[in-house]
């Protein structure tokens, strides 16, 4: 028996540790030269222990001549990632078919990836082989007439950014170290999200090469990462490293880019093994590449066309969807409805979706939250909406498609998409109250408070014989009299004994409101005051109900919808605790006492 609980565990914790494992592939370019190396990298999360190499697909237009495996264990997650370094072979579009990578006899697959590959440089003949050293070599003697360039530019059909950093290099080809810069884009919308591509070109050794990046005015910058690469500039075979950067324009007129810059040490290293073992220092000099300014001009959005729906995000090819966390609910149980947006640009300054009215449903928006995630060799932004509905009343409703809309650069228009619409069916509330209720006295719980007790029981022992008293008892007017008086004494003092009650209502009440620690208590505290000074029981009645019997009561209309702004509040801290503008608990205790001492002031 202990065996199959064994071996039950085992089977269970092998499969948990399956269900965790996960595998995804990228690239650090799309688009690449047939000089241009490209990197594959192939990420696996969750698996541990001797693991067998990916199953890379056929690459018929790749050759991979380098290979480099990377573990990190992190809190007990196991990453590993396997990078391949690939040479092009020929131009086209090219497809990196799915990596297969297999785990406790489970096999998993990545998504495929497709990149552009691009001609050589145009005008000029690589007749010879490409050569670390700047220059020309001919027998062994350096030969100026081969040393004479031949003016060369990029593919045309290369993306603009690459096109861009491929002619800077060129023409800066007789340098040994250089740094150039360009955007994908100088003349991007407001909101619009463009490239900024920084190259630090060498080809001879340098150390100690700290970068500085540029600092910027008018527009949102953003790390993308970084890359390497290759590029033969007039037969000389150059490396670069790579850094990228997501800018967004703030606002109409000029934005500006200033200078990146490497400082950078060539000669041998300092105290090499060579140094150590004769003695001597190694020979250096400190130098400095910065790449040039760049200027935007950041247009403005047309306002002809700009629909209500527009939140201000600009690009194309976006989604939207929409998800209930449940369609199936009772009255006054809430819902979470979920709406992801999902696209090339950048979706952190965009504003927040408004949500329509939806008929038998109170809304409460909580905070929304952005990011980026990787797909297909990109990556894409996300935004992500959580609205939380509360049913009034059973029956079936239709939450309604939600548009949403974008400025398409490409069109120079507006587009517009939308959700599509959801179902919920609402089964009448079980449970006796879903709210607050306000009418709920604490300690006793029910709503209502002894205040005393007006009739006291005789004993019933034998008395001794009747007195004068006793036989006067047929004296019936005098006796109606002192009934008359007794009954009047006993309303004066009810009527003392709910007065001093009603006082001591504003007094408990603000002092539980000074220790509450949580909505709940300040509601109760209110509730109790409302029952004890106004003999209002709130749990069961609606909000205007509650305060049109505070009208009623002479309250000032000022002071009523201070109340409303109170019990909505103090709702919505319920059902949606992290909206933004939902106050805590101290703030609400103090609001609470302030519209209290209104309330007391105005109904004296």
């Amino acid at each position: 028996m202990r065996k199959a609980i064994l071996s039950v565990l085992f089977l269970c914790a092998a499969a948990l540790a399956a269900a965790q494992v996960s595998v995804t592939a990228s690239v650090n370019k799309t688009a690449l030269t047939l000089d241009d190396e490209l990197t594959l990298s192939v990420e696996v999360r969750g698996a541990a222990g001797n693991m067998l190499m990916p199953e890379l697909p056929s690459l018929p237009a790749f050759n991979v001549y380098s290979r480099e495996v990377e573990q990190t264990t992190v809190n007990g997650q196991t990453n590993t990632v396997f990078r391949y370094v690939m040479l092009p072979r020929f131009v086209g579009k090219a497809s990196i078919g799915a990596v297969s990578f297999n785990y406790n006899g489970k096999t998993y697959k990545t998504d495929p990836i497709s990149v552009n590959i691009y001609r050589n440089a145009q005008g000029v003949q690589n007749a010879r082989p490409a050569s670390s050293s700047a220059r020309a070599v001919s027998n062994g003697n350096y030969d100026s007439a081969a040393a004479k360039r031949v003016k060369q530019t990029a593919d045309p059909n290369l993306p603009p950014l690459e096109r861009d950093l491929a002619n800077q290099a060129y023409a800066r080809g007789d340098e040994n170290f250089f740094l150039v810069a360009a955007v994908s884009d100088d003349k991007p919308y407001v909101n619009q999200t463009v490239t900024l591509g920084v190259r630090f070109y060498y080809n001879r050794p340098f150390y100690d090469a700290p970068y500085q990046k540029p600092s910027v005015s008018n527009i949102f910058m953003e790390d993308m990462g970084t890359a390497q690469g290759t590029q033969s500039i007039g037969g000389v075979l150059y490396r670069y490293e790579e850094q990228r950067y997501r800018l967004t324009g703030a606002a109409p007129g000029p934005a500006t880019i200033g200078p990146a810059s490497v400082r950078y040490m060539t000669g041998g290293s300092p105290l090499s093994a060579l140094d150590r073992l004769f003695g001597g220092s190694a020979v250096s000099a400190e130098e400095t590449a910065q790449s040039a300014p760049i200027t935007l001009n950041v247009r403005a959005l047309p306002a002809a066309g700009k629909p209500k729906s527009f939140y201000g995000a600009v690009g194309e090819g976006y989604t939207i969807a929409a998800a209930a966390d449940r369609t199936r609910v009772e009255a006054g149980e809430a819902v979470t409805l979920t709406i992801t947006v999902k696209g090339p640009g950048n979706l952190k300054p965009t504003q927040d979706l408004n949500l329509p009215a939806v008929d038998g449903f109170k809304i409460y928006n909580a905070a929304a939250t952005s990011g980026s995630i990787p797909a297909n060799g990109s990556e894409r932004s996300y935004k992500v909406f959580k609205t939380v509905l509360v049913p009034s009343a059973s029956g079936i409703y239709t939450i309604p498609s939600v548009k949403w809309s974008y400025f398409n650069p490409d069109k120079g228009s507006y587009q517009t998409i939308h959700t599509e619409p959801i179902t919920i069916q609402v089964s009448p509330s079980t449970k006796a109250d879903s709210g607050f209720d306000f009418g709920a006295a604490s300690p006793a719980g029910s709503g209502f408070q002894t205040l005393g007790q007006d009739v006291s029981y005789l004993k019933t022992a034998y008395g001794p014989r009747p007195s004068v008293l006793t036989r006067m008892s047929g004296w019936y007017t005098l006796n109606w009299v002192m009934l008359s008086i007794l009954a009047v004494c006993v309303l004066f003092a009810s009527v003392g004994k709910k007065s001093l009650a009603q006082k001591r209502a504003y007094s408990t009440a603000r002092g539980r409101l000074k220790k509450a620690l949580s909505d709940e208590t300040v509601a109760d505290a209110v509730s109790d005051y409302l029952q004890q000074k106004m003999k209002i029981s709130t749990g069961s009645l609606p909000l205007k109900s509650i305060v049109a019997a505070l009208q009623k009561r002479g309250i000032t209309p000022a002071t009523a919808e201070a109340f409303s702004l109170l019990w909505q509040r103090l709702d919505a801290a319920r059902f949606a605790p992290g909206a933004p503008g939902v106050q805590t608990a101290q703030e609400l205790a103090r609001q609470a006492q302030d519209i209290l001492k209104l309330l007391e002031e105005e109904t004296k």
